[in-house]
């Protein structure tokens, strides 16, 4: 790491480990902690009180806001930005050119195509078919998120759903099956109310 950056670091109490790699033009706010075997592009800005946790890779041009928190083995593509408070839980795959809005929580096992918006609030879940009991095997089913589509504010996906190319959730709609191309979903749960012509929403 070179030594200005490091300077800069010890300025603003922050801490990034040795072995991380940074790309060209990096700004870090205050408070941020990344830690070991993470690698980072170039013009990429991370907010304050972030934390990006071990064999995260984070593409050129991305933008991570205030409060985030990066688990293990996140993967974020070129082009994105996280607003305030986005949550990943690990094995986490996001395309380019994605958004991710303020209070979002990617749980585990969650993949996003390219161009992809995400609202406010949204929450996922990784095992469809969760036991009580301590003991049981957990499958995780993941979630994959195709391109051009849209998740609404405060909607939930349930795991092992595919939401198609284009399609798009309306604000507080829980998701239990896949989604077609193109769809548009309202409701709890979810369900087709019509098709749009315009898949290529940005």
């Amino acid at each position: 790491m070179e030594q200005n950056i490091k300077k800069a670091l010890i300025e603003k109490f922050s801490f990034i480990n040795d072995d991380v790699k940074i790309g060209r033009d990096f700004n870090c706010g205050r408070f941020v902690i990344i830690e070991e075997d993470v690698e980072i592009g170039d013009n990429v800005s991370v907010g304050n009180y972030t934390r990006i946790m071990p064999k995260t890779r984070i593409g050129n041009n991305v933008i991570i806001m205030d409060y985030v928190k990066l688990m293990p083995e996140t993967v974020i593509g070129n082009n994105c930005k996280l607003d305030d408070y986005v949550n990943t839980s690990g094995y986490v795959q996001i395309g380019n050119n994605v958004r991710i809005k303020r209070c979002s929580m990617i749980g585990q096992a969650v993949r996003t195509e390219d161009n992809v918006w995400i609202g406010s609030g949204i929450s996922t879940t990784r095992i469809k078919y969760p036991k009580p009991s301590g003991d049981e095997v957990k499958k995780e089913e993941w979630i994959t998120i195709k391109q051009h589509a849209v998740i609404g504010s405060r909607s939930l996906l349930l795991a092992g759903i595919t939401i198609g190319e284009g399609a798009v959730i309306a604000a507080g709609a829980v998701v239990s099956k896949d989604c077609e191309p193109d769809g548009v979903y309202i409701g709890v749960p979810a369900k087709l109310v019509r098709y749009h012509s315009n898949s290529k929403i940005k």
